[in-house]
């Protein structure tokens, strides 16, 4: 199968989206798919620019704007470089202002693409866009490519619904979008235009990052405002959960350490970086981020609890969050039960928390896939959360004569602190014992790899 895939971000090390989109096309490769993933040229993102080098020039149909195409020696990505559009400081725009022009630049980026692939006979089954992004391709297969590829059906996958870009109306003859589209139906979004509902008007499939966060913005108004769209547009939205990379989050993987000694040396490893005494606690962690959902709420509620508990809370937490002074704070007052570390800007410190935890504290998160959870597992840590998260579907609670096949501990309801805690006090019932140590052995060998989530990319692309 030959894939065209869009996507504002790739081969670059700043954003989830990017580590998504590359970890699929890694995954696409290795099964065996012809994919090019043609994303922006960011000079200034992308390490080692100069290792690249131009292969074609040419110019994209939309806006008439000349365009070059760039590529490396064993690189997966093809990089298309306008420097009006490319050649900036940031990828949208200052923090908090995204540049004027990204419908522009984006559908730049979309026409682009396309033209690249018309003008070297690559003719794909299908083409993939990401995020809002990638979104304008869908309208122009049907428009300005409709020529050479008016059967080409198109697939969107949104990694987070919350994430949009609005223009005036007065921009729609520029983007090539049909105006009689623009309505509550199509791609108008009170009184403006909405790159992403545009996408998802024009898609033939549109693809979300866990089977949970389609059931939650289908049924909730987290998609804010969206709710509507969505689901009048229920029957063409599906689920498929993203993996993880387990050369990245299996800690053990070179050691081979039986899992639970492994973790026992990581926990003591732990202990000395943030400089604790975890003694025979059940060492708790904690991830704050803008991805965490409640899980700030219901930990803040317990706090006291825990510290009643034989239990230690760690919590990881990125240096910009308002929450950190108040967490500060606790470890202050509770300092034999309570410590507050940064998660930093790479992963590396999220590996170490992980590895060396018990249990992953993690309240109803907003993070679309979930990967906390599948990453916790990764790391033989017991994750503690709610029935509704996105990926509970793939998680088996522990009851008092599953253990041989359970990996977690699941709440009917992870807002609820009283039964987030009753969740706790049964791992404590538990921890080190037999049963305890089989939940750690079905958690780190639990596997969902990135090549699992292709797989089910390509049976969805083929079924068209």
């Amino acid at each position: 199968m030959n894939i065209l895939a869009i996507s504002p971000e790739a081969g670059i090390t700043t954003s989830a989206l990017a580590t998504a989109v590359d970890r699929m096309t890694e995954a696409f490769c290795r099964v065996g798919t012809n994919v090019i993933t043609c994303s922006p040229f960011y000079k200034q993102r992308i390490a080692n620019p100069e290792s690249y080098e131009c292969v074609f020039r040419g110019e994209e149909r939309l806006h008439h704007k000349p365009f070059e195409v760039y590529r490396a020696t064993g690189s997966l990505h093809t990089y298309i470089y306008n420097d009006e559009f490319f050649g900036r400081p940031y990828i949208y725009g200052e923090p908090g202002v995204p540049y004027a022009d990204n419908h522009i630049r984006y559908s730049f980026l979309a026409s682009a693409a396309l033209e690249y692939a018309v003008a070297t006979g690559f003719v794909p089954d299908a083409v993939l866009g990401h995020e809002w992004g990638g979104a304008l391709a869908g309208h122009m297969l049907r428009t300005h490519f409709a020529k050479e590829f008016g059967n080409v059906q198109f697939f969107l996958t949104v990694h987070n619904i919350t994430y949009d870009f609005l223009v005036s109306d007065t921009e729609i003859e520029k983007l090539g979008l049909p105006g009689d589209d623009y309505n509550m139906d199509g791609y108008e979004y009170w009184g403006k235009v909405s790159l992403l509902k545009a996408g998802i008007l024009y898609a033939h499939t549109v693809l979300l990052p866990s089977t949970g966060y389609r059931d939650t913005i289908l049924s909730t108004n987290l998609s804010g405002g969206l709710t509507g769209f969505l689901r009048r547009n229920a029957g063409k939205i599906k689920g498929i959960q993203f993996g993880v990379s387990y050369d990245t989050w299996d800690f053990n993987r070179e050691s081979k350490l039986p899992i639970i000694g492994a973790k026992q040396k990581a926990k003591a490893e732990l202990a000395a970086l943030v400089g604790a005494d975890f003694s025979d606690k059940l060492l708790v962690y904690a991830h704050i981020d803008s991805e965490s959902g409640n899980t700030t709420e219901t930990l803040s509620t317990l706090l006291a609890d825990f510290a009643a508990l034989n239990t230690f809370v760690l919590v990881g937490i990125h240096e910009n969050m308002p929450e950190r002074e108040y967490f500060n704070a606790v470890a202050a007052e509770y300092p034999n039960s309570f410590c507050v570390r940064p998660i930093g800007e790479t992963t590396t410190n999220l590996q170490k928390y992980l590895a060396g935890a018990d249990i992953l504290f993690a309240g109803n998160v907003r993070e679309p896939s979930t990967s906390i959870i599948l990453k916790a597992l990764a790391a033989g840590t017991i994750p503690v959360t709610g029935r509704e998260n996105g990926v509970a579907n793939l998680l088996v609670s522990y009851q008092d004569s599953n253990a041989d096949q359970a990996n977690a501990i699941l709440s009917d309801d992870a807002n609820n602190p009283v039964l987030m805690l009753r969740c706790i006090k049964k791992s404590l019932e538990i921890y080190k014992s037999e049963d305890w140590n089989r939940l750690v052995q079905n958690a780190y060998t639990f596997r969902y790899e990135w090549d699992r989530t292709v797989c089910q990319y390509l049976i969805t692309l083929g079924e068209h």
